[in-house]
């Protein structure tokens, strides 16, 4: 969620100050939807290959990985273009696995406590994607406001142009990092196998 934030709304700002052409915001992030919508299809399929915590850590990776030519030619159209692609891919995935990993929470706590508690995860989790990403958005704000951005400037302070190429590149990969840390420590997958297994050896249906 931060970082959709982040690359999301920083698009817009690049486009117009550093390509020249607000009209790019919209294409690149055409190119974003569309790799979207065609990862979100392949997740079910990824999943069942690579199992569920090597898929998130490969959406991970990809979102790291694709920062490495941006971070050291931002002003490259190939980089911005191949940012928006594998932005598509990594955050696809990843929303797709976190919404399965918070049903399987409250699978979880189901089975250990008996009591059901879909709303309460959902809503836990609501409220820190919604914190999170108005934390995003201020980062944004205060950032280009310190960097001295001014919306009726044609060309912004260099300033200005290397906080937006930040928030593009490497402070999104400094958070994927973060992400990259809990996805290594959640062992979910790992919980759901042996509650099956307990579940099993009682006679009690899987299914159920």
């Amino acid at each position: 969620g931060v970082n959709k934030v982040l690359i999301m709304s920083s698009i817009t700002y690049y486009a117009t100050y550093v390509m020249g052409s607000t009209g790019a915001a919209t294409i690149i992030q055409a190119v974003y939807l569309v790799v979207s919508i065609i990862t979100t299809v392949l997740t079910g399929p990824l999943d069942r290959l690579l199992g569920r915590k090597r898929t998130m850590i490969f959406a991970a990776a990809v979102l790291i990985l694709d920062k490495v030519w941006f971070v050291i030619d931002p002003f490259a159209v190939g980089a911005i273009y191949l940012n928006a692609v594998t932005v598509g891919i990594g955050l696809s995935i990843t929303f797709v696995m976190f919404n399965t990993n918070r049903n399987n929470i409250a699978d979880l706590i189901e089975w250990q406590s008996g009591r059901r508690i879909d709303s309460l995860v959902s809503t836990g989790d609501n409220l820190a994607a919604k914190l999170a990403q108005a934390g995003a958005t201020q980062l944004l704000t205060l950032s280009l406001h310190m960097a001295g951005f001014n919306e009726a400037l044609p060309a912004q302070p260099d300033a200005t142009i290397a906080t937006i190429n930040a928030l593009l590149g490497w402070v999104p990969a400094a958070v994927t990092f973060v992400m990259l840390a809990v996805l290594c420590a959640m062992n979910i997958e790992k919980d759901m196998d042996s509650m099956n297994a307990e579940k099993a050896a009682r006679g009690i249906s899987v299914s159920d």
